[in-house]
C-alpha cells in the first residue's frame, strides 16, 4: 500500500512538472529538461499554472530589484529590472498589447483588425502605446517603492505578474478564440472550467496574503485594487468582443499589461484617499 502511495505520489508531480514546463516554455525564455514532452493537448492543459509562471516572473524580477537596489539608484535598479522581466518573457505580452494598440486603433472592420494584429511590423498605435505602458508601468512601481520600500515593491510586483495572468485565463473563459489559422495560442482555443479558473487562483491568493502581512495594504485596498484592475479588464474585453467577437493572442497579452498596470495604479490611488 505504501508503495502505491509512492507511485501514484510520483506521477502526479510528475504531471505538474511536465504541465509545469509547459506553461514556463509557453510565456517565458526558461528552459525546461529535455525528458519534458510538447504538444499542444500538454500546452491547453498547462493553461492552469499561467498565474504561476506569472508570479514565478513576479519573484525573480523582484529579486533583481531587490539586489540591484544595494549597487545603484531605485530607479536605475528598477530600469533594468524591467529589461531583465521584459527579456525573460520575451517581450511576449508587450508585443500582444503594441499589436492590440495598431489593431484597434487603426482597424476599421474585423478583417483589418485581425490583419493588422497578425502583422509583425509596428505602427504609430502600438509605438505609443508601448511607450506610453512602459512608462506608466516604469512610474506606478517607483511610487509604489517610495511608499513602501523595495522589498514591498517587490511583493506588490510579484503579486502584479501572477494576477494578471489569472485575468487573462478569465477572458479566456468568457471568449471565444477567433482566428481560423493557426497561431501560438490557438491550442489554448478552448473553454476554462470554472474549477480550473479557482485552481490557477491559488498561487495568486497566496501571494495576496504576503503582500498585505508585508505591506501596509489593509484586505479591503486589497480587494478595491483587484476590482480597479479587473474593471480594467472587464472593459477591455468588451472592446474585443465588439470589434472581433472575441480574444485572439495579442488580447489576451493587452490584457495581461493593462490588469497589470492596472494593479498598481489602484494600490497608489487607494493608498491616498
Amino acid at each position: 500500500m505504501l508503495d502505491s502511495f509512492f507511485v501514484k505520489a510520483h506521477q502526479k508531480f510528475r504531471r505538474f512538472c511536465i504541465l509545469f514546463f509547459n506553461a514556463s516554455v509557453f510565456l517565458t525564455r526558461l528552459p525546461a529538461p529535455q525528458w519534458v514532452p510538447f504538444n499542444n493537448q500538454l500546452l491547453r492543459l498547462s493553461a492552469v499554472y499561467f498565474p504561476l509562471i506569472g508570479v514565478l516572473v513576479g519573484f525573480l524580477g523582484a529579486l533583481v530589484w531587490c539586489v540591484l537596489g544595494c549597487l545603484f539608484p531605485v530607479s536605475l535598479a528598477l530600469v533594468l529590472t524591467l529589461c531583465f522581466c521584459i527579456y525573460l518573457t520575451g517581450a511576449f505580452h508587450e508585443d500582444g498589447w503594441a499589436d492590440s494598440c495598431d489593431a484597434l486603433g487603426g482597424g476599421y472592420s474585423k478583417e483589418a483588425i485581425l490583419k493588422i494584429m497578425k502583422d509583425s511590423r509596428l505602427g504609430t498605435y502600438g509605438v505609443v502605446g508601448l511607450l506610453g505602458m512602459l512608462a506608466v508601468k516604469f512610474l506606478s512601481l517607483l511610487a509604489l517603492a517610495e511608499q513602501h520600500s523595495i522589498l514591498s515593491a517587490g511583493v506588490l510586483l510579484v503579486l502584479g505578474q501572477g494576477l494578471s495572468r489569472w485575468f487573462a485565463l478569465g477572458v479566456m473563459a468568457k471568449l471565444r478564440y477567433v482566428r481560423d489559422d493557426f497561431g501560438k495560442s490557438k491550442p489554448l482555443a478552448h473553454s476554462i472550467s470554472f474549477g480550473n479558473l479557482v485552481r490557477a487562483a491559488c498561487p495568486v491568493v497566496v501571494v495576496s496574503v504576503w503582500a498585505i502581512y508585508s505591506t501596509a495594504l489593509s484586505t479591503g485596498v486589497m480587494l478595491l485594487a483587484f476590482l480597479v484592475a479587473c474593471s480594467f479588464v472587464v472593459y477591455f474585453a468588451r472592446q474585443l468582443k465588439k470589434a472581433i467577437g472575441g480574444y485572439t493572442g495579442d488580447g489576451l497579452g493587452a490584457v495581461q499589461q493593462l490588469s497589470e498596470v492596472g494593479f498598481y495604479l489602484a494600490v497608489i490611488a487607494l493608498q491616498r484617499l
